[in-house]
């Protein structure tokens, strides 16, 4: 795990703990036109918390936070006719390290 990596553990880490859920949700879109990219942020409880981010994080990062045990795919849905548009839904295990 690198420190952009640590850095968003610990920020979703403080989020989770200091309310009863421990679910949050990866969400990506494209308005399908340059000059916008594909944005992407993450939710909790709904309202979005990852612009605290460091500003280079992708979903890699994610995958390994996933990796070390600290999130777990709940749920994943990708729009068939859209890739960019993406939900996964992730438990949040705050114990591990």
């Amino acid at each position: 795990m690198d420190e952009r990596q640590a850095t968003i553990r610990n920020k979703i880490r403080a989020v989770v703990t200091s309310s009863e859920s421990d679910e949050i949700t990866y969400r990506s879109e494209w308005l399908g036109y340059l000059p916008f990219p594909v944005f992407h942020w993450i939710e909790y409880q709904g309202e979005s918390f990852s612009n605290d981010f460091p500003f280079d994080w992708t979903l890699e990062d994610l995958v390994s936070l996933e990796r070390t045990g600290f999130l777990e795919t709940l749920e994943t849905y990708e729009n068939p006719e859209d890739h960019f548009d993406r939900d996964i839904r992730y438990r949040v295990h705050v114990d591990c390290v």
